[in-house]
């Protein structure tokens, strides 16, 4: 059997796994993969090309896999939705332009992981854009940390974001949900590590900050987790599947131009 190879992405934003067979995981091979995504935030795992039994079977061995309320499932498949960009579409592809931390609008009980997988891939185009919590924590000076030891934020269904997810329960025919909104702590732990939970497309008010500062702080850090020095622009192949922490990464989608992309996705506890 080859050794797994794990090979952290640009920035060290994320890593790759590579040397092994999704749908032949041993229980050290289990392990590694839930350490690496505990250290890195989010993993990479290159054509796997795994239909949907073998994806949903993969995302049972790292939690509960749960219905996301906002998108359909596909059909038989209920916990798989469909993640489509097409040709003609005029609108934002779903989850781009901001960066954003999926389901921080919802209570503690929220769903921890996203997976998608590469199902109909353009050339040269819909690449995902990871930003480290881990790491822009780490880089925030320290009267910043002092500043937000505490601090809270208030997450927002109907925060910068919620045009895209709008514009596709229209298409779709989901009537929209009402605004859901939760406040959770800016700043968390992972592995005794501590790293930004701020979500750009969700964050509408800090709270526990001096009053004076809340939006100056709202904007520095929303600014500084889309520094470049913490991102990666992750460029797919059909059959990739890629898995992160909702805690420690934040992500978006690049724009897609005049060309169709389909996505697998799954929410796991």
């Amino acid at each position: 059997m080859k050794n797994i190879l794990i090979t952290p992405g640009v920035n060290n934003v994320g890593a790759y796994i590579e040397n092994i067979d999704l749908q032949k995981l041993n229980k050290n091979q289990i392990s590694t993969i839930k350490d690496t995504l505990n250290n890195f935030g989010v993993i990479f795992v290159k054509k796997q090309n795994l239909d949907s039994l073998s994806y949903q079977n993969f995302a049972k061995l790292i939690g509960e896999m749960v219905i996301y309320p906002r998108l359909k499932g596909l059909e038989n498949f209920p916990h798989i939705n469909v993640i489509e960009r097409k040709p003609d579409d005029k609108n934002l592809t779903f989850g781009s332009s901001w960066l954003h931390q999926d389901t921080s609008y919802l209570g503690d009980d929220r769903p921890r992981y996203t997976m998608l997988m590469g199902v109909d891939i353009p050339k040269n185009q819909g690449n995902t854009i990871f930003s480290s919590g881990f790491n822009a924590y780490e880089k925030l000076p320290n009267k910043i940390k002092d500043k937000i030891k505490n601090a809270t934020g208030i997450f927002s269904s109907s925060g910068p974001i919620a045009i895209t997810r709008i514009e596709r329960e229209k298409e779709m025919g989901i009537k929209s949900a009402k605004n859901l909104e939760a406040e959770h702590s800016i700043v968390k732990t992972v592995n005794k590590k501590k790293t930004l939970y701020v979500s750009p497309g969700h964050l509408i008010k800090i709270n526990n900050v001096n009053e004076t500062e809340r939006d100056y702080l709202k904007n520095f850090l929303i600014n500084h987790v889309n520094k470049e020095e913490f991102l990666f622009s992750y460029e797919w192949s059909k059959g990739d599947i890629c898995l992160w922490d909702n805690i420690s990464v934040l992500h978006k989608a690049s724009e897609i131009k005049n060309c169709r992309r389909v996505m697998h996705r799954i929410t796991i506890k």
